[in-house]
């Protein structure tokens, strides 16, 4: 396995050449012909902060005692009965499809029930708790400014990431996001989600042929993948492409790491910023050799 150290950051590669060559194809195919598809939480958002481990944007609802009294405990309840089913790798992945699908479902009553509502949503965007990965604005404007398409795949709060987005002035025309966005009642109160519940575990399941990211994409044929979790190389499932390079942040539990290198093309460690990646992209779109 291939070591690269820089400053600040490590990246582990099973393949080295096998990489440069994808990213040769890459680059002949231009901006033109690439689209990038992203997990959200830990992916494009630090995990440790000063020290501490952030919260997902979920997890922030527990964390910032918004919601009813009991609401923290009988979510870190839930949180311990699901989580083992979540990591384990002893359970079929239909069992666990189905133990995320009761957890996500389960969790989302009980914010309804606690009076889960938009004034949350904007006071976690206004104390600024979702952190950006380092170099992530700098991502973002590069696709931007050559009109690549983005999107953001996510298992959390798509209210809470446009929101972010927004806020940051990063919420482009080039930009997409699939994700749990909430329904709301005429006084901002939680109603459920819009459409189907998207957790963990079932990425591969949300159909994302006929979406309007679909139709923009469908004559791009190359792909850059980012994610923090094995199930994240799904999120593709469904899109024709001749070249992929997928990147994965191991933010933590590195025992794994043979797990992760062999699923993606690089893996950043350590919760590392984006400079490995923007570096790809600055080679695809030619700003540098």
């Amino acid at each position: 396995m291939f070591l690269r150290r820089d400053m600040g950051y490590n990246v582990f590669m099973e393949q080295q050449e096998a990489l440069q060559a994808k990213l040769q194809q890459l680059k002949l195919g231009g901006s033109q012909n690439l689209h990038v598809v992203a997990d959200f939480d830990r992916t494009l958002t630090k995990v440790f902060v000063e020290g501490k481990k952030k919260p997902s944007t979920i997890a922030l609802l527990r964390e910032g005692k918004y919601l009813a009294n009991d609401y923290a405990t009988r979510a870190h309840a839930l949180f311990d009965i699901y989580y083992q089913f979540e990591v384990s790798p002893y359970i079929t992945p239909e069992e666990k499809n189905q133990r995320m699908q009761e957890w996500w479902s389960t969790h989302l009553a009980l914010m309804m029930e606690c009076g889960m509502n938009k004034e949350v949503i904007q006071d976690i965007i206004e104390k600024k708790q979702v952190v950006p990965r380092e170099g992530l604005f700098e991502f973002m404007d590069m696709l931007t400014l050559h009109n690549i398409p983005f999107l953001i795949f996510s298992a959390g709060l798509g209210d809470v990431i446009e929101e972010f987005l927004r806020s940051e002035g990063k919420l482009t025309p080039n930009v997409y996001i699939i994700s749990n966005f909430y329904e709301f009642d005429e006084q901002g109160k939680v109603l459920g989600y819009k459409s189907k519940i998207i957790h963990s575990c079932n990425k591969k399941e949300i159909e994302l042929k006929g979406t309007p990211y679909y139709l923009l994409i469908e004559k791009r044929k190359n792909i850059l993948l980012l994610g923090d979790s094995l199930e994240d190389i799904d999120m593709t499932e469904g899109i024709d492409y001749d070249n992929i390079i997928r990147i994965g942040f191991m933010n933590e539990n590195t025992g794994e790491l043979d797990k992760y290198a062999q699923a993606f093309d690089a893996v950043i460690v350590e919760d590392g910023p984006m400079t490995f990646v923007n570096e790809l992209i600055k080679k695809v779109v030619d700003l540098t050799s």
